[in-house]
């Protein structure tokens, strides 16, 4: 295979490779350098091969790089977003572990900080929760475990704030207040037992004044 043009890419920071074959490759730096390209230049398939490699390895390394520079993320949520970048899941595979192994990635970190911040919003009851850290890739007993640390108590308060902040609109309601209520509550993922015990008290205070 010739190297028929070597074009340099300034804002990409990157060097694009065309073939006399009509395939095309896209290169850093240091892989230039390490494989001396220039055009002209005659790669056996089999380095090609190995060069091909290499370059996508350093591209899913770097795009992993890029994305955990603005969040923390799952092992499966990051080789999720590697795949949709069409990236061999071997490769994908050998960055997640690099990551892993760096510290870079830890599925329990993230895990608790993705629990702490559904906690601080305050929007949703342990089955929502549940929900959305796995549909992030969190693991079920990681999940479990954050789970248990809140207590009946502390859902309930949680449950009873934002029917709080729902009640004038209930009020405003044709329909059973009861089953605005259930619906509601249910909706942002709190247990049945825990919905109940709160509209009991609701309504029971409202029958009271």
């Amino acid at each position: 295979m010739i190297v028929l043009s070597l074009k340099y890419r300034k804002n990409r920071k990157e060097w694009l490779l065309t073939f006399d074959n009509g395939e095309s490759l896209t290169v850093n730096d240091e892989i230039k350098l390490k494989y001396s390209l220039q055009p002209n230049m005659d790669i056996p398939q089999e380095r090609f091969n190995t060069l091909k490699a290499e370059t996508e390895s350093v591209l899913a390394y770097e795009k992993a790089i890029e994305l955990l520079s603005y969040r923390e993320h799952s092992s499966s949520e990051l080789r999720t977003k590697l795949l949709q970048k069409s990236f061999s899941r071997s490769v994908i595979d050998a960055v997640i572990e690099n990551m892993i192994s760096k510290g870079y990635v830890d599925d329990e970190r993230f895990g608790d900080l993705y629990f702490r911040e559904l906690m601080r919003q305050g929007k949703y009851g342990p089955l929502m929760i549940r929900k959305k850290m796995l549909e992030k890739g969190v693991k079920k007993e990681i999940i479990d475990q954050k789970i248990m640390t809140v207590s009946q108590d502390e859902w309930e308060q949680c449950a009873s704030k934002l029917l709080n902040k729902k009640m004038p609109n209930i009020k405003n309601k044709g329909e059973s207040q009861r089953e605005i209520m259930l619906r509601y509550l249910m909706n942002k993922g709190f247990e049945y037992g825990c919905i109940e015990s709160l509209i009991k008290t609701v309504m029971e205070k409202d029958e009271n004044t």
